[in-house]
Protein backbone atom coordinates (compact mmCIF):
# COMPACT_ATOMS: atom_id res chain seq x y z
CA UNK A 1 0.00 0.00 0.00
CA UNK A 2 2.97 2.23 0.49
CA UNK A 3 4.39 4.70 2.69
CA UNK A 4 2.94 6.74 5.35
CA UNK A 5 -0.61 4.72 4.73
CA UNK A 6 -2.47 5.19 8.33
CA UNK A 7 -3.06 2.08 10.28
CA UNK A 8 -6.60 2.31 10.18
CA UNK A 9 -6.82 2.07 5.88
CA UNK A 10 -3.70 -1.02 6.52
CA UNK A 11 -6.58 -3.04 8.48
CA UNK A 12 -9.55 -2.04 6.81
CA UNK A 13 -8.18 -2.82 3.38
CA UNK A 14 -6.57 -6.41 5.35
CA UNK A 15 -9.72 -7.07 6.61
CA UNK A 16 -11.61 -6.08 3.10
CA UNK A 17 -9.06 -8.18 1.01
CA UNK A 18 -9.22 -11.40 3.63
CA UNK A 19 -5.70 -11.45 3.95
CA UNK A 20 -4.08 -14.02 5.53
CA UNK A 21 -1.16 -12.00 6.88
CA UNK A 22 -0.21 -8.14 7.45
CA UNK A 23 3.22 -7.49 6.67
CA UNK A 24 5.10 -3.92 7.95
CA UNK A 25 8.27 -2.81 6.81
CA UNK A 26 10.16 0.04 8.56
CA UNK A 27 12.92 1.64 7.28
CA UNK A 28 13.51 4.27 10.08
CA UNK A 29 13.06 3.62 13.62
CA UNK A 30 9.44 5.98 13.82
CA UNK A 31 8.70 3.12 12.05
CA UNK A 32 8.92 0.67 14.92
CA UNK A 33 6.21 3.59 17.00
CA UNK A 34 4.19 2.91 14.30
CA UNK A 35 4.04 -1.10 14.14
CA UNK A 36 3.16 -0.89 17.64
CA UNK A 37 0.57 1.59 17.04
CA UNK A 38 -0.79 -1.02 14.30
CA UNK A 39 -0.10 -3.79 16.38
CA UNK A 40 -2.57 -2.16 19.49
CA UNK A 41 -5.08 -1.49 16.78
CA UNK A 42 -5.23 -4.93 16.05
CA UNK A 43 -5.81 -5.95 19.68
CA UNK A 44 -8.46 -2.96 20.01
CA UNK A 45 -10.41 -4.46 17.02
CA UNK A 46 -9.97 -8.00 18.26
CA UNK A 47 -8.13 -9.28 15.19
CA UNK A 48 -6.48 -12.46 14.75
CA UNK A 49 -4.62 -12.09 11.69
CA UNK A 50 -0.98 -12.94 12.10
CA UNK A 51 1.38 -9.57 12.05
CA UNK A 52 4.60 -10.16 9.82
CA UNK A 53 7.23 -7.21 10.49
CA UNK A 54 10.53 -7.03 8.37
CA UNK A 55 12.78 -4.01 7.23
CA UNK A 56 16.28 -2.04 8.09
CA UNK A 57 15.64 -0.56 11.54
CA UNK A 58 13.38 -3.64 12.68
CA UNK A 59 14.84 -6.59 14.83
CA UNK A 60 13.52 -9.87 16.58
CA UNK A 61 14.22 -8.05 20.00
CA UNK A 62 11.91 -5.34 19.13
CA UNK A 63 9.38 -7.57 18.02
CA UNK A 64 9.52 -9.81 21.22
CA UNK A 65 9.73 -6.73 23.39
CA UNK A 66 6.93 -4.18 21.33
CA UNK A 67 5.25 -6.10 19.43
CA UNK A 68 4.06 -8.97 20.88
CA UNK A 69 2.92 -7.88 24.36
CA UNK A 70 0.81 -5.46 22.45
CA UNK A 71 -1.02 -8.17 20.22
CA UNK A 72 -2.28 -11.38 21.54
CA UNK A 73 -1.92 -13.11 18.27
CA UNK A 74 0.71 -14.05 16.38
CA UNK A 75 3.75 -11.74 15.87
CA UNK A 76 6.71 -12.51 14.00
CA UNK A 77 9.93 -10.87 12.59
CA UNK A 78 10.87 -11.69 9.12
CA UNK A 79 14.87 -11.02 8.94
CA UNK A 80 14.82 -10.90 4.80
CA UNK A 81 12.40 -10.63 2.43
CA UNK A 82 13.54 -14.38 0.80
CA UNK A 83 12.64 -15.75 4.22
CA UNK A 84 8.84 -14.51 3.99
CA UNK A 85 7.48 -16.83 1.92
CA UNK A 86 8.83 -19.74 4.06
CA UNK A 87 7.11 -18.04 6.88
CA UNK A 88 3.43 -17.35 5.59
CA UNK A 89 3.95 -21.15 4.35
CA UNK A 90 4.19 -22.33 7.91
CA UNK A 91 1.70 -19.98 9.29
CA UNK A 92 -1.37 -21.47 6.74
CA UNK A 93 -0.25 -24.94 6.96
CA UNK A 94 -2.75 -26.48 9.14
CA UNK A 95 -0.46 -27.30 11.48
CA UNK A 96 0.13 -23.33 12.10
CA UNK A 97 -1.19 -23.38 15.72
CA UNK A 98 2.49 -25.50 16.60
CA UNK A 99 4.30 -22.58 14.70
CA UNK A 100 3.00 -19.91 16.41
CA UNK A 101 3.14 -21.01 19.34
CA UNK A 102 6.87 -21.96 18.97
CA UNK A 103 7.54 -18.11 17.71
CA UNK A 104 5.23 -17.09 20.77
CA UNK A 105 7.70 -18.69 23.17
CA UNK A 106 10.47 -17.83 21.79
CA UNK A 107 9.80 -14.20 21.72
CA UNK A 108 8.76 -14.79 25.31
CA UNK A 109 12.28 -16.18 26.08
CA UNK A 110 13.80 -13.23 24.37
CA UNK A 111 11.54 -10.39 26.04
CA UNK A 112 12.60 -12.00 29.52
CA UNK A 113 16.43 -11.79 28.57
CA UNK A 114 15.58 -8.51 27.34
CA UNK A 115 14.34 -7.22 30.53
CA UNK A 116 16.77 -8.89 32.76
CA UNK A 117 19.62 -7.15 30.91
CA UNK A 118 17.87 -4.04 30.20
CA UNK A 119 17.43 -3.26 34.04
CA UNK A 120 20.88 -0.90 34.51
CA UNK A 121 20.78 1.78 37.31
CA UNK A 122 19.73 5.36 36.27
CA UNK A 123 21.03 8.19 38.19
CA UNK A 124 18.84 11.47 38.42
CA UNK A 125 19.20 13.50 35.37
CA UNK A 126 20.73 16.58 38.29
CA UNK A 127 23.67 13.78 39.20
CA UNK A 128 23.80 12.84 35.38
CA UNK A 129 24.26 16.97 34.30
CA UNK A 130 27.13 17.41 37.57
CA UNK A 131 28.81 14.09 35.97
CA UNK A 132 28.93 15.93 32.46
CA UNK A 133 32.18 15.90 30.58
CA UNK A 134 33.83 19.06 31.34
CA UNK A 135 36.13 20.26 28.80
CA UNK A 136 39.38 22.44 29.98
CA UNK A 137 37.57 25.77 27.90
CA UNK A 138 40.44 27.71 30.13
CA UNK A 139 42.71 25.92 27.81
CA UNK A 140 40.89 25.10 24.33
CA UNK A 141 40.36 27.44 21.50
CA UNK A 142 37.95 26.24 19.14
CA UNK A 143 38.67 26.25 15.37
CA UNK A 144 37.31 29.07 13.26
CA UNK A 145 35.70 27.89 10.05
CA UNK A 146 37.63 29.36 7.00
CA UNK A 147 33.79 30.57 6.31
CA UNK A 148 31.12 30.98 8.16
CA UNK A 149 27.34 30.00 7.09
CA UNK A 150 25.92 27.98 4.32
CA UNK A 151 27.40 26.41 1.24
CA UNK A 152 25.85 24.66 -1.35
CA UNK A 153 27.45 22.04 -3.70
CA UNK A 154 26.15 20.41 -6.92
CA UNK A 155 27.23 17.97 -9.11
CA UNK A 156 29.72 16.74 -6.70
CA UNK A 157 32.35 14.45 -8.52
CA UNK A 158 30.83 11.08 -8.27
CA UNK A 159 34.13 9.52 -9.05
CA UNK A 160 36.43 11.21 -6.31
CA UNK A 161 33.15 10.19 -3.70
CA UNK A 162 32.96 6.74 -5.20
CA UNK A 163 36.88 6.17 -2.96
CA UNK A 164 35.00 6.45 0.15
CA UNK A 165 32.56 3.85 -0.58
CA UNK A 166 32.47 1.74 2.32
CA UNK A 167 32.20 -2.11 0.89
CA UNK A 168 31.82 -3.95 3.97
CA UNK A 169 28.58 -1.81 4.18
CA UNK A 170 27.33 -2.86 1.02
CA UNK A 171 27.83 -6.70 2.03
CA UNK A 172 25.89 -5.92 4.97
CA UNK A 173 23.02 -4.47 2.67
CA UNK A 174 23.32 -8.22 1.17
CA UNK A 175 23.12 -10.01 4.54
CA UNK A 176 26.59 -10.94 4.10
CA UNK A 177 28.53 -10.42 7.35
CA UNK A 178 32.58 -9.60 6.93
CA UNK A 179 35.10 -7.36 5.59
CA UNK A 180 37.30 -6.52 2.43
CA UNK A 181 39.24 -8.64 1.43
CA UNK A 182 38.54 -11.75 3.99
CA UNK A 183 35.20 -12.07 2.92
CA UNK A 184 35.89 -13.69 -0.14
CA UNK A 185 37.68 -16.08 1.59
CA UNK A 186 34.46 -17.49 3.65
CA UNK A 187 33.80 -20.88 2.47
CA UNK A 188 29.97 -20.09 2.80
CA UNK A 189 29.98 -17.09 1.85
CA UNK A 190 33.32 -16.10 -0.19
CA UNK A 191 31.54 -16.88 -3.71
CA UNK A 192 28.53 -15.33 -3.72
CA UNK A 193 30.44 -12.39 -2.24
CA UNK A 194 33.28 -12.10 -4.76
CA UNK A 195 29.82 -12.06 -7.84
CA UNK A 196 28.00 -9.38 -6.03
CA UNK A 197 31.39 -7.32 -5.70
CA UNK A 198 32.24 -7.72 -9.20
CA UNK A 199 28.54 -6.88 -10.04
CA UNK A 200 28.81 -3.72 -7.61
CA UNK A 201 32.49 -2.33 -9.50
CA UNK A 202 30.68 -3.37 -13.18
CA UNK A 203 27.43 -1.43 -12.05
CA UNK A 204 29.76 1.27 -10.32
CA UNK A 205 31.59 1.69 -13.59
CA UNK A 206 28.52 2.71 -15.52
CA UNK A 207 27.17 4.83 -13.03
CA UNK A 208 30.30 7.27 -13.34
CA UNK A 209 30.52 6.64 -17.05
CA UNK A 210 27.07 8.06 -17.65
CA UNK A 211 26.56 9.79 -14.54
CA UNK A 212 23.76 7.87 -13.12
CA UNK A 213 23.57 9.57 -9.73
CA UNK A 214 24.04 13.13 -8.77
CA UNK A 215 25.24 13.89 -5.80
CA UNK A 216 24.17 17.23 -3.76
CA UNK A 217 25.44 18.45 -0.36
CA UNK A 218 24.30 21.23 1.25
CA UNK A 219 26.34 22.51 5.28
CA UNK A 220 26.83 25.27 7.70
CA UNK A 221 28.92 26.50 10.09
CA UNK A 222 27.75 28.37 12.70
CA UNK A 223 28.99 30.27 16.15
CA UNK A 224 27.70 28.55 19.25
CA UNK A 225 27.08 28.28 22.46
CA UNK A 226 25.91 25.41 25.00
CA UNK A 227 23.24 25.88 27.15
CA UNK A 228 22.52 23.02 29.31
CA UNK A 229 21.84 20.12 27.17
CA UNK A 230 21.06 22.29 24.08
CA UNK A 231 22.91 24.51 21.47
CA UNK A 232 22.06 27.70 20.69
CA UNK A 233 22.68 28.42 16.82
CA UNK A 234 24.12 31.71 15.88
CA UNK A 235 24.01 34.11 12.17
CA UNK A 236 27.49 35.84 13.02
CA UNK A 237 29.75 35.82 15.64
CA UNK A 238 28.43 38.71 17.65
CA UNK A 239 25.71 36.47 18.51
CA UNK A 240 22.90 38.74 18.42
CA UNK A 241 20.70 36.68 16.39
CA UNK A 242 19.87 33.22 16.51
CA UNK A 243 18.40 31.40 13.84
CA UNK A 244 18.17 27.89 15.73
CA UNK A 245 18.55 25.46 18.23
CA UNK A 246 19.44 22.07 18.95
CA UNK A 247 18.14 20.07 21.82
CA UNK A 248 20.14 17.04 22.82
CA UNK A 249 19.46 14.17 25.19
CA UNK A 250 22.07 13.38 28.01
CA UNK A 251 23.52 9.41 28.98
CA UNK A 252 22.00 8.46 32.69
CA UNK A 253 23.33 5.02 33.16
CA UNK A 254 25.13 4.69 36.32
CA UNK A 255 29.05 5.14 35.20
CA UNK A 256 32.21 4.57 37.03
CA UNK A 257 34.35 6.94 38.91
CA UNK A 258 36.15 9.52 36.61
CA UNK A 259 33.41 8.21 33.45
CA UNK A 260 31.19 11.15 32.76
CA UNK A 261 27.39 11.09 31.55
CA UNK A 262 27.95 13.02 27.63
CA UNK A 263 25.71 14.93 25.58
CA UNK A 264 26.70 16.45 22.60
CA UNK A 265 26.34 19.61 24.39
CA UNK A 266 29.34 19.19 26.11
CA UNK A 267 31.46 19.13 23.18
CA UNK A 268 30.47 23.14 22.71
CA UNK A 269 31.61 25.67 24.87
CA UNK A 270 29.33 27.36 27.03
CA UNK A 271 28.74 31.35 26.89
CA UNK A 272 30.21 31.10 30.55
CA UNK A 273 33.75 30.25 29.54
CA UNK A 274 33.43 33.91 27.28
CA UNK A 275 35.49 32.08 23.97
CA UNK A 276 33.78 31.58 20.54
CA UNK A 277 32.79 28.06 19.24
CA UNK A 278 31.52 26.89 16.34
CA UNK A 279 29.09 23.99 15.28
CA UNK A 280 28.42 22.43 11.79
CA UNK A 281 25.24 21.30 10.19
CA UNK A 282 25.04 19.11 6.94
CA UNK A 283 22.50 16.92 4.76
CA UNK A 284 24.10 14.88 1.62
CA UNK A 285 21.25 13.68 -1.17
CA UNK A 286 22.61 10.57 -3.83
CA UNK A 287 19.68 10.79 -6.58
CA UNK A 288 19.18 8.69 -9.51
CA UNK A 289 19.02 10.38 -12.76
CA UNK A 290 18.34 6.64 -14.88
CA UNK A 291 17.46 3.02 -14.09
CA UNK A 292 19.99 0.82 -15.21
CA UNK A 293 18.02 -1.56 -16.12
CA UNK A 294 14.37 -3.19 -15.91
CA UNK A 295 15.41 -6.55 -13.96
CA UNK A 296 14.75 -6.62 -10.39
CA UNK A 297 18.82 -7.20 -9.54
CA UNK A 298 19.71 -4.68 -11.90
CA UNK A 299 17.05 -1.91 -9.58
CA UNK A 300 18.41 -3.30 -6.25
CA UNK A 301 21.68 -3.33 -6.88
CA UNK A 302 21.71 0.30 -8.30
CA UNK A 303 19.59 1.10 -5.17
CA UNK A 304 21.71 -0.27 -2.78
CA UNK A 305 25.31 1.51 -4.43
CA UNK A 306 22.55 4.60 -4.30
CA UNK A 307 22.76 4.39 -0.54
CA UNK A 308 26.56 4.14 -0.24
CA UNK A 309 26.84 6.91 -2.09
CA UNK A 310 24.79 8.87 0.66
CA UNK A 311 27.05 7.37 3.00
CA UNK A 312 30.34 8.29 1.23
CA UNK A 313 29.13 12.18 0.14
CA UNK A 314 28.94 12.70 4.09
CA UNK A 315 32.36 10.83 4.61
CA UNK A 316 33.83 13.02 1.90
CA UNK A 317 31.82 16.49 3.07
CA UNK A 318 33.36 15.80 6.70
CA UNK A 319 37.06 15.51 5.05
CA UNK A 320 36.47 18.83 2.84
CA UNK A 321 34.96 20.56 5.86
CA UNK A 322 38.04 19.42 8.11
CA UNK A 323 40.62 20.20 6.08
CA UNK A 324 39.70 23.07 3.68
CA UNK A 325 36.09 24.61 4.74
CA UNK A 326 36.61 24.38 8.51
CA UNK A 327 40.53 23.73 8.18
CA UNK A 328 41.22 22.67 11.92
CA UNK A 329 43.01 19.59 10.01
CA UNK A 330 44.20 20.86 6.87
CA UNK A 331 47.38 18.96 7.52
CA UNK A 332 45.06 15.97 7.87
CA UNK A 333 47.10 12.70 6.62
CA UNK A 334 45.19 9.87 6.81
CA UNK A 335 44.10 7.08 4.23
CA UNK A 336 40.53 6.18 3.47
CA UNK A 337 40.51 3.56 5.06
CA UNK A 338 41.47 5.19 8.83
CA UNK A 339 38.62 7.76 7.66
CA UNK A 340 36.19 5.17 7.29
CA UNK A 341 37.23 4.20 11.32
CA UNK A 342 36.69 6.82 12.27
CA UNK A 343 39.97 8.29 12.92
CA UNK A 344 40.60 11.79 12.46
CA UNK A 345 39.23 14.49 14.71
CA UNK A 346 35.78 15.77 15.59
CA UNK A 347 32.47 13.62 14.89
CA UNK A 348 29.49 13.85 11.91
CA UNK A 349 26.21 12.15 14.62
CA UNK A 350 22.79 12.04 12.64
CA UNK A 351 19.62 12.36 14.32
CA UNK A 352 18.05 8.69 14.78
CA UNK A 353 21.64 6.80 15.84
CA UNK A 354 22.93 6.54 19.05
CA UNK A 355 24.48 9.84 20.63
CA UNK A 356 21.05 12.00 19.35
CA UNK A 357 18.16 9.49 18.85
CA UNK A 358 15.12 11.87 18.25
CA UNK A 359 14.55 12.04 14.32
CA UNK A 360 12.45 15.42 14.87
CA UNK A 361 16.18 17.13 14.96
CA UNK A 362 16.20 16.77 11.25
CA UNK A 363 13.31 19.20 10.83
CA UNK A 364 15.61 21.56 13.07
CA UNK A 365 18.48 20.74 10.83
CA UNK A 366 16.31 20.69 7.16
CA UNK A 367 15.25 24.32 8.16
CA UNK A 368 18.25 26.07 9.24
CA UNK A 369 20.31 24.07 5.97
CA UNK A 370 16.85 25.56 3.39
CA UNK A 371 17.60 21.85 2.50
CA UNK A 372 14.73 21.39 0.06
CA UNK A 373 15.95 24.55 -1.66
CA UNK A 374 19.11 23.99 -1.63
CA UNK A 375 19.27 20.39 -2.97
CA UNK A 376 16.01 18.98 -3.33
CA UNK A 377 16.04 17.20 -0.46
CA UNK A 378 12.50 16.90 2.21
CA UNK A 379 11.40 14.67 5.33
CA UNK A 380 8.27 12.86 5.51
CA UNK A 381 5.77 13.41 8.22
CA UNK A 382 8.04 10.20 10.14
CA UNK A 383 11.22 12.03 9.61
CA UNK A 384 12.10 9.97 6.60
CA UNK A 385 14.42 11.95 4.31
CA UNK A 386 13.29 12.28 0.84
CA UNK A 387 15.44 11.01 -2.06
CA UNK A 388 16.31 8.11 0.10
CA UNK A 389 19.75 8.00 -0.44
CA UNK A 390 20.38 10.48 2.34
CA UNK A 391 22.13 11.62 5.36
CA UNK A 392 21.81 14.55 7.62
CA UNK A 393 24.01 15.44 10.92
CA UNK A 394 26.20 17.74 12.46
CA UNK A 395 29.88 18.27 12.22
CA UNK A 396 31.90 18.37 16.22
CA UNK A 397 34.99 19.70 15.86
CA UNK A 398 36.38 19.57 19.57
CA UNK A 399 39.15 17.13 20.19
CA UNK A 400 37.66 15.34 22.98
CA UNK A 401 34.38 14.59 20.76
CA UNK A 402 33.23 11.43 20.26
CA UNK A 403 30.52 8.74 19.33
CA UNK A 404 28.32 7.82 22.35
CA UNK A 405 25.03 6.06 23.54
CA UNK A 406 22.01 7.67 25.27
CA UNK A 407 20.55 4.43 26.30
CA UNK A 408 18.13 4.58 28.53
CA UNK A 409 16.37 8.18 30.58
CA UNK A 410 13.96 8.26 32.62
CA UNK A 411 10.34 10.23 32.90
CA UNK A 412 12.82 13.18 34.78
CA UNK A 413 15.02 13.85 31.24
CA UNK A 414 11.74 12.60 29.36
CA UNK A 415 9.85 15.77 30.62
CA UNK A 416 13.02 18.38 30.63
CA UNK A 417 13.24 16.81 26.97
CA UNK A 418 9.81 17.73 26.24
CA UNK A 419 9.32 20.96 27.53
CA UNK A 420 12.71 22.39 25.78
CA UNK A 421 11.18 20.90 22.09
CA UNK A 422 8.02 22.32 22.96
CA UNK A 423 6.17 18.89 22.74
CA UNK A 424 3.20 17.51 24.41
CA UNK A 425 5.18 14.66 26.96
CA UNK A 426 2.72 11.92 24.85
CA UNK A 427 4.51 13.42 21.89
CA UNK A 428 7.92 13.46 23.14
CA UNK A 429 7.14 9.62 24.51
CA UNK A 430 6.43 8.42 20.73
CA UNK A 431 9.81 10.47 18.84
CA UNK A 432 11.75 8.36 22.17
CA UNK A 433 9.55 5.43 22.41
CA UNK A 434 12.86 3.25 22.10
CA UNK A 435 14.66 4.61 25.45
Amino acid sequence: MGVLVPADKILDAAIAEKADVIGLSGLITPSLEEMVNVASEMERRKMKTPLLVGGATTSEMHAAVKLAPAYSNTVIHVRDASKAAGVMSSLIRSDDNAFAAEMKAKYDALRETHNSKNSQTLISLTEARNNKFKADWENYRPPVPVKQGVQVLHNIDIKEVSEFIDWTLFFSAWKLSGKLPNIFDDPVKGEEAKRLFNDAQECLRMIIDKKLIELRAVFGLYPAVAAGDSVKVFSDSDKKRQISEFTFLRNQEQKSAGTPNISLADFIAPESAGIEDYIGAFAVTATLAEKLGDDDYSAIMLRIISDRFAEAAAEWLHFKVRTEFWGYAENENLTIGEMLKGKYRGIRPAPGYSACPDHTEKRVLFDLLDAEKNIGAALTENFAITPPAAVCGYFFSHTDSAYFNIGKIDGEQLADYAKRKNFALEEAKRWLAGL
